[in-house]
């Protein structure tokens, strides 16, 4: 995991040090701040995380929110990365131009559409030899039609990471949701292992309880949430609020 005191030492941009990561098979810590606010971003960018994850698709940033949000993370030389609501050529260039180092892309069933969305992002940025960094581009995997085109969407070149969307997958395979379910776990398993004997890099969602299981799959892109570290953190700490250590015996 990067620190905030290491990170300028790591590369000479964000997404070059990312890929640099990613190279060396080594996770990448990704936050989903779930507010659209970038003096919790720099809260963010002095803590031991790779990436600010800013969430237009189910979030609530507008356009400014998300410029905002990565001029402060680039000022803590920290990845930003913005989820769009749609792979539209016009909403890529929307928030390409916003500052930020690179997009998710959900909402993406076909390896041609997949396809589409690395020209878009070159049409944006177009390769240039003084900038070698690009912009980090994934795609999310989170229907049974991309996961039986995943040979397809694993050709693409210009994808730096294809991110398992858990909950839209296990809605795709008709159990509500419920990623849990044993089926979808296998077939989460299976989109791992074949991701990976590609030579491709695979992201998931991931919790205290199976981020260690998921790092030993392989999985290099783990995306969490914020709001859960606020929430683990008040519960441990008014748990210990509500055990005081005894007083200590008064002398005689």
């Amino acid at each position: 995991m990067a620190s905030s005191s290491s990170r300028g030492q790591e590369g000479s941009s964000p997404v070059e040090r990312l890929r640099a990561k990613l190279a060396r098979d080594e996770p990448l810590v990704v936050v989903n701040a779930d507010h659209p606010s970038a003096s919790f971003v720099e809260v963010l960018a002095r803590q031991p995380i790779d990436v600010v994850f800013i969430d237009c698709e189910q979030g609530s940033p507008d356009v400014e929110s998300v410029e905002n949000m990565a001029r402060a993370a680039r000022l803590h030389s920290m990845a930003s990365v913005v989820r769009v609501f749609s792979p539209a050529d016009w909403v890529l260039e929307r928030y390409l131009f916003r500052g930020v180092d690179g997009v998710v892309v959900p909402r993406v069933d076909r390896a041609a559409d997949a396809k589409g969305v690395v020209e878009s992002v070159r049409y944006c940025f177009p390769r240039d030899p003084s900038d070698p960094s690009g912009k980090f581009v994934s795609v999310q995997i989170e229907t049974v039609t991309a996961v039986e085109e995943l040979d397809d969407f694993l050709a693409v070149d210009g994808i730096d990471v294809y991110f398992i969307g858990p909950v839209d997958l296990a809605k795709s395979m008709g159990h509500e949701g419920n990623f849990r379910a044993p089926e979808v776990q296998r077939v989460m398993d299976q989109v791992i292992e074949r991701t990976r004997a590609a030579g491709r890099h695979v992201g998931i969602l991931v919790d205290d309880d199976n981020v260690a299981d998921y790092v030993a799959k392989g999985v290099r892109f783990l995306y969490t949430h914020a709001n859960d570290f606020v929430a683990a953190g008040a519960r441990a700490f008014s748990a210990r609020a509500a055990k005081p250590a005894s007083a200590p015996a008064k002398g005689g």
